[in-house]
């Protein structure tokens, strides 16, 4: 599958590294094709990765992976989003200063027709890059639109990072996905950074 990834910093580096490594076409969205990349450094042979402007990249990508900064989004979106329409867009950003922090209603907009997911986002880049904990991989809770065939995509996408996937409803959830961000910020300025999440159901549940 080809995922185009706007972001080359910690998240999306860590991301693009996972797909890559599970057979997916990577290409990254930037601003300046030969500018620093951050984030992203792919040691491995064969590994499909490009840098495009994020305008080609956008064009290239079946599923779209908002990775920048929360506070760059609308100003992405409204220069970009028409092109995003109809594909499957998963909002990785947070804007931690905003009001709310993900950025669904902006690409909502200007993107009519695309299959919005807030994913990737409640986690630090530490846990896609080792998801496992004691033998068991880390759950990462999502939310997203009721289409069967994008909802396959995306816990596709989860598992090839390494994590279980666990939907939390459709977009009208996102509130307690973005719960889940801050209870991650919480906990993590005590426990450190490497701290996951695991729902547990019991027996005849």
């Amino acid at each position: 599958m080809k995922i185009t990834i706007l972001g080359t910093g910690r998240i999306g580096g860590t991301l693009g590294q996972k797909w890559a490594n599970a057979g997916h076409s990577i290409i990254y969205g930037v601003r300046d094709t030969e500018g620093k990349r951050a984030a992203v450094k792919f040691d491995d042979d064969g590994v499909q990765v490009g840098f495009e402007t994020i305008g080609t990249a956008i064009a290239k990508g079946e599923v779209i992976v908002v990775a920048i900064p929360g506070s760059a989004v609308a100003e992405m979106v409204a220069e970009h989003g028409h092109a995003m329409g109809g594909k499957i867009v998963i909002d990785a950003s947070n804007n931690m200063q905003a009001p709310k922090m993900h950025a669904l209603d902006t690409i909502a907009e200007a993107a009519p027709g695309a299959k919005l997911f807030r994913a990737f986002n409640s986690l630090g880049w530490e846990n896609f890059a080792q998801p496992i904990f004691d033998g068991l991989p880390a759950d990462l809770f999502y939310c997203g639109v009721e289409a069967a065939e994008a909802l396959a995509v995306v816990e596709n996408l989860i598992t090839d990072v390494g994590m279980r996937p666990v939907r939390v409803g459709g977009l009208e959830k996102v509130d307690i996905v973005e719960g889940v961000t801050r209870l991650w910020f919480a906990l993590a300025q005590q426990r450190g950074r490497h701290l996951a999440f695991k729902m547990l159901i019991g027996a005849g549940a």
